[in-house]
């Protein structure tokens, strides 16, 4: 029997951690409290390190809407700056990606180094009256660390390190990016048309594999495809690569019409065929798929507006015919015109469209698999979602279920 009005607006007949109000997605001061409680105040990916190889090489990008531009030195260290001029506050580094000896401001020529410092600016003299010196002209310098090869920021300088942050999460990946030296050989954006939390917990909603054809094809309805646990890590991160007896899951591609399974080109640490993937906390996922490892990480633009990133890493020197094997294989799951990846912004925007119009005032993060330990739930549970929710109510002091009440109540 269909529901009325009333009971449609009413919270689902669950446990609060099982359900979250759809303002999460939707409400601007919310995400504006998100900028501040939680995007500046966890450590948040920007590039792998072999996008900045060389000396001189950057990437420009933004987080929270401030300009940054990430950099090698000359001693080869990586450093964040803030991506605008102490002078009147024009960017500096306007295009995405290069190479560059030093840092020049269009507006009035002023120049920076890879260090940051201000070395020049045109008639400097006539600052000897009213100052500042160019040595107080500086560029602001954000927190930049690297984890097996993964460059990540924060603009918290008293936040914990890189490394004891991600934890036991990064084991993973970590020992297999350490097997090789990898470089992007994919990257790609895609705008959609949702929050950025729900295009993060697309990927970590293994639930939703189901409606993938390839997924159904090579993975759900293979034995041992329900046997993976989720592992949930402190501070937020997740991860799934194993089975529950410790064995790895191997994918049958071949099921996938005119597709054949992927026993060439594989990473080291991993079976043929595996499929793991880590969630780092709040909005980085890290897929392994045999022959292809692919970065997923977003930034948000506003609570409906995202930019989803996609790279794809390869073996540094591996040949051209091992290359464009890697690359097909890549775009085939991901990419812009991939089966999968397309698929899942579709998913985002469909679900965005009900909740800012307020059609789908609750989402369900209901579904609970134990293993028979009854410690483990199995990958088609809602355990992550509802992990990554938990902290995320950690840190904005607000449960994720009634968050509008709790602003009202506090005001």
């Amino acid at each position: 029997m269909a529901r009325t009005a009333e009971e449609h607006l009413s919270p689902p007949s669950v446990q609060g951690d099982a359900y979250v109000h759809s303002s999460v997605y939707t409400d601007p001061d919310i995400f504006g409290e998100e900028e501040e409680k939680i995007l500046r105040r966890t450590w948040k990916f920007v590039c792998h390190v072999s996008e900045v190889a060389e000396v001189g090489d950057f990437r420009a990008h933004q987080w929270t809407g401030v300009p940054l531009v990430t950099v090698r030195g000359n001693d080869d260290g990586i450093r964040t700056f803030v991506n605008t001029c102490s002078h009147r506050g024009a960017k500096i580094v306007r295009e995405p990606a290069g190479n560059m000896k030093h840092m020049t401001c269009f507006f009035h020529m002023w120049e920076y180094d890879l260090f940051g410092n201000c070395t020049y600016q045109p008639r400097g003299e006539a600052y000897e009256e009213l100052g500042p010196a160019r040595e107080d002209l500086s560029l602001r310098e954000i927190r930049t660390d690297v984890f097996a090869g993964l460059v990540f920021i924060n603009f918290d300088g008293a936040a914990e390190s890189l490394r004891d942050y991600i934890g036991e999460a990064g084991e993973p990946f970590e020992e297999i990016f350490n097997n090789h030296e990898l470089e992007v050989f994919h990257y790609n954006q895609t705008h959609v048309r949702g929050n950025w939390k729900a295009w993060y917990l697309t990927n970590c909603d293994l639930y939703h594999e189901w409606s993938h054809l390839v997924n159904r094809t090579t993975s759900v309805l293979t034995p041992g495809y329900h046997d993976r646990p989720w592992r949930m890590q402190r501070n937020g991160h997740g991860y799934n690569a194993h089975l529950i007896d410790g064995s790895p899951f191997q994918v049958q591609y071949k099921k996938y019409k005119s597709w054949k399974n992927r026993d060439d080109l594989v990473f080291k640490g991993l079976a043929p065929g595996e499929f793991r993937v880590t969630d780092i906390f709040p909005n980085l996922s890290v897929f392994f798929r045999a022959t292809c490892i692919r970065l997923n990480h977003s930034t948000p633009i506003a609570p409906g507006h995202t930019i989803m990133e996609e790279r794809g890493l390869g073996i540094k020197g591996e040949s051209k015919e091992d290359r464009r094997s890697r690359s097909k294989q890549f775009i085939q799951i991901w990419g812009p015109f991939s089966r999968n990846a397309s698929e899942d912004c579709a998913y985002v925007e469909a679900t965005h469209a009900c909740q800012e119009n307020g059609a789908n005032p609750y989402d369900l993060m209901s579904r609970v698999e134990y293993f028979e330990d009854q410690v483990h739930e199995r990958i088609h549970s809602d355990a992550y979602l509802r992990h990554f929710y938990g902290e995320w109510g950690r840190l904005m002091g607000r449960p994720a279920n009634n968050p509008r009440n709790f602003m009202a109540a506090a005001e």
